[in-house]
């Protein structure tokens, strides 16, 4: 279920509008002026928000990575295979290095 109340009635209500996000596991939506800000979720929720939301964002880099490599495979039809793996791997990891100094991406050993 969703709640819908007022910024004021927010302020005044806090930690009642928390137990109904964190224990309830309704979503509060909170509005100015008649108008939506913010939504207040569970902790739970909000992870999960966050985890969907890096998924999306790899399912993404892979897309374009992967239509890099068609790009290089198309532009350079007289290379080798290997050639073609070789030119395509650099892009990647390139776009992997800039990504990491970026701060878009971190490595962890395994």
């Amino acid at each position: 279920m969703t709640r819908v109340i007022s910024a004021t009635e927010a302020k005044k209500r806090l930690g009642q509008v928390v137990t109904w996000a964190a224990e309830e596991g309704e979503e509060v939506v909170i509005q100015a002026h008649g108008k939506p800000k913010a939504v207040i979720v569970s902790y739970e929720t909000y992870q999960e928000f966050r985890r969907l939301r890096e998924e999306a964002r790899r399912r993404e880099a892979l897309k374009r990575l992967e239509a890099l490599a068609q790009k290089v495979r198309e532009r350079n039809r007289d290379l080798s295979e290997a050639e073609a793996e070789a030119l395509a791997d650099r892009f990647v990891r390139e776009v992997v290095e800039e990504m990491a100094r970026e701060g878009n991406v971190t490595f962890r050993e395994v």
